[in-house]
């Protein structure tokens, strides 16, 4: 990761970073943190790469239940809320 790519994951809002990591796995452009990640065409392949980047660059667990079951954007506040409060 450049200097560069760090900065923005440290400034950049979760839930922006987790569209737009997902919309390159799924190829897609147009998302918005209030889509379902299954319904987009995503699937545990995916979710588990997701997870990776989600966990290498914000530190934090997604948890997949959530994931495959709530949007995007309530999959990363639910990540970041947890791993916040186990602090």
């Amino acid at each position: 990761m450049t200097g560069q790519q760090i900065t923005e994951a440290q400034t950049a809002h979760p839930d922006n970073l987790a569209v737009t990591w997902v919309g390159e796995l799924l190829e897609e452009s147009d998302l918005s943190a209030q889509d379902n990640f299954l319904d987009l065409g995503g699937h545990s392949v995916l979710a588990l790469e997701l997870s990776e980047r989600v966990k290498k660059d914000l530190g934090v667990d997604l948890d997949m239940q959530i994931l495959f079951e709530r949007s995007i954007g309530e999959a990363i506040a639910d990540a970041v809320t947890r791993a916040r409060t186990a602090k």
